[in-house]
C-alpha cells in the first residue's frame, strides 16, 4: 500500500472519528438518546479522543512522506516529539513557558507522570502541517518560524477553551492560576510560539521543505489543517462556549485566506523524455 493509500484510509478513519464525536454530542440533545447513552457517556468520549489522537500523527506522517522521504519523514517526527515532550514537561513542573499548568488522567498515561504520551506526536503533527503552510507565505527561515507560530496559535484559539473547559466535564488540562482567555493565561501562547519557533528551525535543520510542495500535499495539507482546528470549533459550539468558537473560526478562515492568497504554484511531475 502507498503512504497516499494510506493518507486516505487514515484520513477517512480519522474525519470519521471526528464526526462520530460531533453527531454523538448532538445526539445528548434529544431526550431518549440522552437517557439510553448517558451510562456509557464517559466511554462514548474516551474511544473517539483517543482514536483521534492516536491517528493524527499517522496522517501527517502518510501525507507528506513521498514529499520528504524517509530520512526527513522520520526526522521530522522524532525531533518535533522530543521538543514538544521537553517543553511541556518544563511546562508542568516549571511554568515555563506556557505557565502553571496539569494534565488531568482524560488522556491516559504520563510520561514521567506529567504529560500524556499523545501529546508530543500532536506537536509533530500540526508542527509539520503549520511549517508547510508557513512556508507558503513567502520569506525566510525567521518569517517562515514565525509563521510556523502562527499556525500553531490558530489552532490552540479554540483548542484551550475546549480543553481546559470541556463544558465543566471534560477537562483535559487545567490552569491552577486560570487566566483571561477562558480560563488561560496570554502567556501560555508564549510557550506555544516559542516551542513552534524551536520545532521550525528543527525542520530547518533536518533538511526543511520546499515552499511548494507536491500539487497532492498541496490540495490536502490545508484540508487536515482545517479539520483539526475545527474539530475544538465544534466542540466549543456545543458545549456553551460559543465565542471561542466563533473567534476560532474567524482565525481558521483569515490563516487559511493567508495562505490561499500567497501560496506559490504546487509542484508538477517532470515528464521524461
Amino acid at each position: 500500500m502507498t503512504s497516499r493509500r494510506v493518507f486516505r484510509f487514515t484520513f477517512g478513519l480519522f474525519a470519521a472519528t471526528i464526526a462520530f464525536a460531533i453527531l454523538g454530542t448532538l445526539s445528548l440533545y434529544i431526550g431518549p438518546v440522552r437517557d439510553f447513552f448517558l451510562p456509557y457517556y464517559e466511554s462514548l468520549v474516551a474511544a473517539p479522543t483517543w482514536t483521534y489522537m492516536a491517528l493524527l500523527p499517522v496522517v501527517t506522517l502518510a501525507l507528506y512522506w513521498d514529499d520528504l522521504g524517509v530520512r526527513r519523514s522520520l526526522g521530522f517526527l522524532v525531533a518535533a516529539s522530543v521538543l514538544g515532550a521537553g517543553s511541556e514537561l518544563l511546562g508542568t513542573n516549571f511554568g515555563v513557558p506556557f505557565g502553571e499548568y496539569f494534565y488531568t488522567d482524560r488522556l491516559g498515561a504520563k510520561i514521567l507522570g506529567d504529560v500524556p504520551y499523545f501529546i508530543p506526536t500532536s506537536w509533530y503533527a500540526l508542527g509539520v502541517l503549520s511549517y508547510d503552510l508557513a512556508g507558503r507565505l513567502g520569506g525566510g527561515t525567521v518569517a517562515r518560524a514565525l509563521g510556523t507560530a502562527l499556525f500553531m496559535i490558530v489552532w490552540d484559539v479554540s483548542l484551550d477553551p475546549a480543553m481546559n473547559q470541556g463544558g465543566g466535564t471534560f477537562v483535559f488540562w487545567e490552569y491552577p492560576g486560570g487566566g483571561p482567555f477562558y480560563g488561560m493565561p496570554w502567556v501560555n501562547w508564549v510557550g506555544w510560539a516559542v516551542t513552534s519557533v524551536a520545532i521550525a528551525f528543527a525542520f530547518e535543520g533536518l533538511g526543511g521543505m520546499t515552499p511548494a510542495p507536491s500539487a497532492f500535499v498541496a490540495r490536502w495539507a490545508p484540508i487536515v489543517y482545517a479539520v483539526n482546528v475545527a474539530f475544538p470549533i465544534a466542540i466549543c459550539l456545543l458545549y456553551g462556549l460559543p465565542s471561542a468558537g466563533v473567534i476560532g473560526i474567524v482565525a481558521l478562515a483569515l490563516a487559511l485566506g493567508l495562505v490561499r492568497w500567497r501560496a506559490p504554484s504546487p509542484r508538477r511531475p517532470v515528464a521524461v523524455a
